[in-house]
């Protein structure tokens, strides 16, 4: 009997001691260990907007840190011969406090101003667009400005992705120049790679006949086609049109506005 409790015991022992761990760790351990639950910090999102924005119904333009880079982008592109365009954009429900015909020329202006510093006044020019209605454009910030360095000169006017070649009355020779050779050099390098197609449009002023004029026109345009073609440019990629007197861009009365008629449009599209 003896022998059989010294070996229950120590059992009896072992399965109690095993309850009351079980029972510690439920009851006791787990309550007093201290749990520290890291706190999520929700960081609001930071919105990076553009190096050049505006606010709605106001002229004034809001640079960024990003700024500097694209200021230094522009400069990098100057060279002689060009302008600097500056378009700015505005939106029909706008407020226009300003002294300009509409805002978007007011924010163009004052782009104009603060890249003064680097590039003289008279070497950049002012536009304006209409934009298309966009979301949250009366409380947030919103861009559009539109910089583009273009040929400026006697010869060639360049504006967008439209150049204006100018001819010597009653003409079929464009005016022989570094100008209007460089120039028609870089369009066909630029043309290089890609499937672009150039459209040339003859036109003129409107002294001699409507007929005359008609064909006077349309033989300019196969001289600039003729010196593309050269230059290495596919004939097939090249169209030809003729206005003739049709579609003067300036006043027939003078000298000068003549001049401005005697062209050959060239669009690359």
């Amino acid at each position: 009997m003896n022998k059989i409790l010294a070996f229950l015991l120590p059992i009896a022992f072992i399965i109690l001691a095993w309850f009351g761990w079980g029972w510690y760790k439920q009851n006791i351990a787990c309550c007093n260990e201290t749990t520290t639950e890291v706190e999520k910090t929700v960081v609001p999102e930071v919105v990076k907007y553009g190096p050049l924005v505006y606010d709605w119904n106001s002229g004034e333009p809001i640079t960024n840190d990003l700024w500097p880079a694209q200021k230094k982008e522009i400069q990098s592109a100057d060279a002689e011969g060009k302008i600097l365009r500056i378009i700015g954009p505005y939106f029909n429900d706008e407020e226009n406090n300003t002294s300009f015909e509409n805002i978007g020329l007011a924010r163009a202006d004052a782009v104009r101003k603060i890249l003064s510093d680097s590039i003289p006044m008279d070497r950049m020019e002012i536009d304006s667009k209409l934009m298309d209605n966009i979301d949250d454009m009366k409380t947030k910030p919103f861009g559009g400005t539109v910089l583009n360095w273009e040929v400026r000169n006697e010869n060639i006017k360049e504006v967008d992705n439209k150049a204006l070649i100018y001819f010597p009355y009653n003409s079929t020779k464009k005016l022989e120049n570094d100008n209007i050779n460089n120039y028609l050099a870089s369009v066909a390098e630029n043309l290089k790679g890609n499937e672009k197609t150039v459209a040339l449009s003859g036109h003129t002023d409107n002294k001699g006949n409507p007929a005359y004029n008609k064909r006077l026109a349309l033989n300019r345009t196969k001289t600039i086609k003729a010196i593309l073609v050269k230059l290495g440019v596919a004939a097939n990629r090249i169209s030809t049109t003729s206005f003739g007197e049709e579609k003067p861009i300036d006043t027939n009365d003078t000298e000068e506005g003549r001049q401005k008629n005697r062209r050959v449009e060239l669009e690359v599209q």
